[in-house]
């Protein structure tokens, strides 16, 4: 069909490399859950109103990955319940021979051992979110300069004008506030818990709950202040941007003679093979970026389950402090787990403004 060989001879001139090898990646990082796509297969797709998951496949595939990640993490559950024991029988045998000193340096051996797997572990998870994060705004930084002019192109200069400044500004913001700020006190707050695990009174364990609550809240007012404002210029912006087109596609139709309503036609079509590719372009973004979320998010509930079950595990056998500071370790791991997630839905959020605000551009 005339509409099918314009998106090609459309899709021929764009460089989307970059974008398809980072889709390839997010893919094998996903561990299976997605399958890599390119973009001609997503834009096919749009036209021909097919599926391009089988949902159920995916479900299957999160659960299977989840409980991998799980039989992963049992290790350091088995380790920690170990040492514990360990703690549990020293504490036994003092209270037996009456040799006090040697039980409580045993006691705090066995707590240093504890806080040093955990922080290895912790430092690990932290790790993964940066470079999940890192990935995901080099994605976005790939996908404006590709989707911002197809947008332009297709009569958006408002809106084009508006966004790209608005959203590049917002993810580098974003950004820097989740690496200098909020993911750090994260993991101050997790140094905390496990400091706190060493003495029998509560120093410093409000102070731990206190940072990672402060966490959660700016990385929630940030995505409310970003992702709104981007949400209103864009709604701004897509009715100036449909008087616009709407009022030069009137003039070609009216006051070109004889051939002007043809080319307004023409150049409609053109304008709509844009959209789709545009869109296909977006779609493709969404893909890359649930890639790059689902595994961390899955490893992070994983590691949580693990430090929440094995605070059950060790409280009657070990001191209450570890038990503690073990439960609220699994805790800070979810929190990370939503900071990144969030994360991941402001980014969802600009790809959707994009794709909704050229849709109200076209031709009417």
């Amino acid at each position: 069909m005339e509409y099918e060989s314009i998106i090609k001879q459309q899709m021929e001139d764009l460089d989307l490399s970059q974008l398809e090898e980072i889709m390839d990646d997010a893919a094998k990082q996903s561990n299976g859950i997605f399958s890599s796509i390119s973009t001609d297969e997503i834009v096919q797709s749009l036209i021909d109103g097919k599926p391009l998951f089988d949902s159920e496949v995916i479900l299957h595939n999160l659960l299977d990955v989840f409980l991998l990640e799980v039989k992963a993490g049992v290790i350091l559950g088995v380790e920690i319940i170990s040492i514990c024991i360990v703690m549990g029988l020293l504490k036994n045998f003092s209270n037996s021979f009456g040799e006090k000193p040697v039980s409580t340096l045993g006691t705090v051996v066995c707590s240093c051992l504890v806080i040093t797997l955990c922080l290895k572990n912790f430092m690990t998870t932290y790790d993964m979110c940066l470079d999940a994060l890192n990935i995901m705004t080099r994605t976005m930084q790939i996908l404006l300069p590709i989707m911002i002019p197809l947008l332009i192109s297709m009569g958006g200069f408002s809106s084009g004008g508006v966004l790209n400044p608005v959203i590049t500004g917002a993810i580098t913001a974003f950004n820097t506030a989740l690496q200098t700020f909020i993911l750090p006190l994260l993991f101050l707050s997790s140094i905390f818990i496990l400091i706190n695990s060493l003495t029998e009174k509560d120093y410093v364990g409000r102070l731990a709950v206190f940072l990672r609550k402060a966490a959660i809240f700016f990385t929630g007012l940030a995505v409310t202040i970003f992702a709104g404002l981007t949400a209103i210029q864009g709604l701004v912006t897509k009715t100036a941007d449909g008087l616009l087109v709407n009022t030069a596609r009137y003039s070609v139709d009216n006051f070109v003679p004889i051939v002007g309503g043809f080319a307004a036609d023409s150049i409609d079509m053109v304008l709509s093979c844009a959209a789709v590719i545009k869109n296909g372009i977006g779609v493709l973004g969404i893909i890359i970026i649930l890639c790059l979320l689902t595994a961390p998010v899955l490893k992070l509930l994983a590691v949580a389950v693990i430090y929440k079950i094995t605070a059950i595990l060790t409280e009657p056998i070990g001191s209450k402090e570890i038990s503690a500071s073990l439960n609220e370790m699994g805790s800070a791991v979810i929190t990370m787990a939503v900071v990144l997630g969030l994360c991941a839905m402001m980014f969802l959020i600009f790809l959707t403004i994009i794709i909704s605000v050229g849709g109200g551009t076209l031709w009417k």
